[in-house]
């Protein structure tokens, strides 16, 4: 069995019923953490930009910007949230991935869950499951990814994202093997742009392209199954 092979089938068969109570306390603290750190970051200027380009856009009004009484689409709501909740970079970090694990998943799988009418259950469960695979990554990629210019909380924090709205859309194995296809070719974020917007912006932008992967995948818009095991 492939790596992404291990990962889908483990996404997609966790059940919260598996799931330590230590790991869930520890998930709601983190969740609850990361909402904390995007209310605090919301009248910062790039999330009043962020806010005020997502209002633009003019989409269809299913999910919350924190703390605002705002809403727009998930995918915005993905982007703004998750641009809030590394604004001011007082969020968690994960040495496992080496990275900010929740404001890239948290901000997907919520826009998603309130979306779609899913449960506190379901959002932790997608939560779990999506903070495992970026941690795995991060395991398999070590250090050396980050030393090399990346930054970790955009290039793995998109396939944390894209697996937790894939739990929440229901998807199977073969599907979410095509949205890490999908999120493989969305996945960005140097560590060069530390320093100004770009880089609160790159958990908005990791957080509504794992939404995004996910959906066009339950489209079945097509990618390679094994795109984040080729060597070229």
């Amino acid at each position: 069995m492939s790596a992404t092979e291990r990962l889908a089938e483990f996404a997609c068969g966790l059940s919260l019923e598996r799931v330590p109570e230590t790991t869930r306390n520890s998930a709601r603290a983190a969740m609850l953490d990361a909402v904390a750190c995007a209310i605090a970051g919301r009248d910062e200027r790039v999330t009043r930009e962020l806010r005020g380009f997502a209002l633009e856009q003019g989409s269809h009004p299913r999910a919350s910007l924190w703390g605002t009484g705002v809403r727009v689409s998930p995918a915005l709501a993905a982007l703004v949230n998750g641009t809030a909740a590394h604004a001011l970079d007082f969020d968690d970090v994960s040495w496992a991935m080496n990275g900010h694990p929740t404001v890239p998943l948290l901000p997907a799988a919520f826009a998603l869950a309130e979306a779609l009418g899913r449960s506190g259950a379901e959002l932790l469960r997608a939560y779990v499951v999506g903070f495992e695979v970026q941690a795995r990554l991060g395991q398999a990629l070590g250090k050396p990814h980050y030393e090399r210019g990346w930054h970790a909380t955009s290039t793995l924090g998109v396939f944390g994202a894209t697996a937790a709205s894939a739990v929440l859309l229901g998807l199977d194995a073969s599907a979410l093997r095509r949205a890490f296809g999908i999120a493989t070719s969305r996945a960005s974020g140097t560590r060069g742009n530390f320093g100004t917007d770009a880089k609160p912006l790159h958990a908005g932008l990791a957080a509504r392209a794992g939404l995004e992967a996910a959906e066009l995948a339950r489209r079945s818009v097509t990618a390679r199954e094994d795109a984040l095991e080729m060597e070229m």
